[in-house]
């Protein structure tokens, strides 16, 4: 997960004029509501909204975040959400809660999410002292619980609600890479053979959103984990072959010249976290750190 900042796109014309579609649906939302109960035992089903998710949406989701998903950094294919951050139809931790239907067609709502991270799924999870020999054992196995966001929404303040639409109180457990910088609160596993991303140990309410971010997008899960690790093992292997050159250049008396080749390579490094590629936080993580490993090399080489 990245930060990304709206206003490096336009937002979509249907939403923000509104077109006569979204209106409409707006005003067939407010009367439906008019008359819900979410206390009637067996809940009815909330409205059924289409209109959000229209052509010029999706192209400045996909703008926004560069063709990935706006939690995993997964490349966009055809299984691609456009998804509520705060759910339109339901709560899972509130269930007489309506759902923040009001909020269904409100852009800085809406995210672009693939469907591992959004909709259930029965998934395995990765740790990061997992073996490769567990790794593979679990891909043998049917998983047996499932992850991802779905109507989930979990909060440490009060509940925003139609007739109180102030969304401050709330408090979200979940990381918001629109309105925050999620890299403080991540940190990624180094010693392990899998790319892993954990909380970093900070105060505790920081950490309880990292850990519970973690959790509901299902952000170690195996497939996943396995894509990351694909881009950590040719990054692990660019770092050793600086290295090794580097030391072996210093064992004949060093020479400048091999200095500047290795910091251009880590420099060259860097454009594999661009926006637009996938895992960048972890990319960038990785070679910051690395970064600073080489310098405290060369000093004392």
């Amino acid at each position: 997960m990245r930060q990304a900042n709206r206003d490096d796109v336009t937002p979509p014309p249907s939403l923000h004029g509104p077109s006569n579609d979204v209106q409409e649906e707006i005003d067939a939302a407010v009367a439906f509501y008019g008359a819900y109960d979410p206390t009637i035992q067996s809940r009815p089903k909330g409205f059924d909204f289409k209109k959000y998710k229209a052509v010029d949406v999706q192209t400045e989701l996909k703008a926004l975040f560069h063709d990935k998903c706006a939690y995993c950094e997964s490349e966009a294919t055809c299984d691609i959400d456009v998804e509520h951050f705060r759910p339109k139809g339901e709560v899972t931790e509130d269930p007489l809660h309506t759902g923040y239907w009001w909020l269904a067609h409100t852009w800085s709502n809406l995210y672009l999410s693939c469907q591992h991270c959004n909709q259930r799924r029965l998934q395995h999870i990765a740790t990061e002292t997992m073996t490769e020999a567990q790794f593979v054992a679990l891909k043998a196995v049917k998983p047996g619980v499932s992850y991802g966001k779905m109507n989930q929404f979990p909060i440490d303040g009060t509940r925003a609600s139609y007739s109180a639409q102030d969304l401050t109180p709330e408090r979200p457990y979940l990381l918001n890479p629109t309105e925050e910088n999620p890299e403080p609160f991540f940190r990624w596993s180094t010693n392990g053979t899998y790319s892993v991303v954990l909380a970093k140990q900070t105060d505790q309410w920081l950490s309880a959103r990292a850990l519970t971010t973690i959790s509901i997008f299902a952000l170690n899960r195996l497939k996943l984990v396995q894509s990351r690790t694909r881009i950590l093992t040719e990054l692990r292997f660019q770092k050793a072959q600086i290295i090794e050159e580097l030391e072996e250049d210093f064992a004949y008396g060093g020479s400048q010249r091999h200095i500047d080749r290795a910091v251009k390579r880590v420099v060259s490094m860097r454009r594999l976290h661009g926006p637009e590629q996938p895992y960048s936080a972890m990319v960038k993580a990785f070679i910051d750190e690395f970064e600073v490993e080489l310098i405290g090399r060369i000093a004392q080489l």
